[in-house]
């Protein structure tokens, strides 16, 4: 009686380590950072990014919160994030004709994950890298 509970009990642990193993696939790798460095800018005048984040799948965050920008590419810097599942924050557009704000946006919105990583991967093999003669 023992010896089958000991056999049963293998079975069952080899029936689980197959099944985990089964769905393994090193061509579907999970994404690492993707996003080393972060830009800011308008095309129509100036802003000021106050507060504006963006957090992954994997839970790392990343601030766009660059201050005043005008022009584009505008302000810079690393963040270093992975595949994007949230972005939330506010800015405002700057008056032309003196200080002060002309209009405000906010935005707290999760972003399709799994779309977003089917677009990275796109991109990702998109481009191909030639060697200079």
């Amino acid at each position: 009686m023992i010896i089958a509970k000991s056999n049963a009990m293998k079975a069952l642990a080899l029936c689980i380590l197959i099944t985990a193993l089964t769905g393994c696939d090193d061509s579907e790798k999970a994404l690492g950072t993707i996003a080393q460095n972060g830009n800011a800018g308008s095309l129509d005048g100036a802003y000021n990014l106050s507060d504006i984040w963006v957090t992954s799948v994997n839970g790392g965050s990343a601030g766009f919160g660059y201050g005043a920008v005008n022009g584009y590419p505008g302000a810079s810097a690393s963040i270093g994030i992975s595949v994007p599942k949230h972005i939330k924050g506010y800015w405002a557009k700057e008056r032309e004709d003196g200080p002060g704000f002309q209009s405000y946006y906010r935005i707290s919105a999760d972003i399709d994950s799994e779309l977003a990583e089917k677009k990275i991967r796109t991109l990702q093999n998109y481009y191909q890298n030639f060697k200079s003669k």
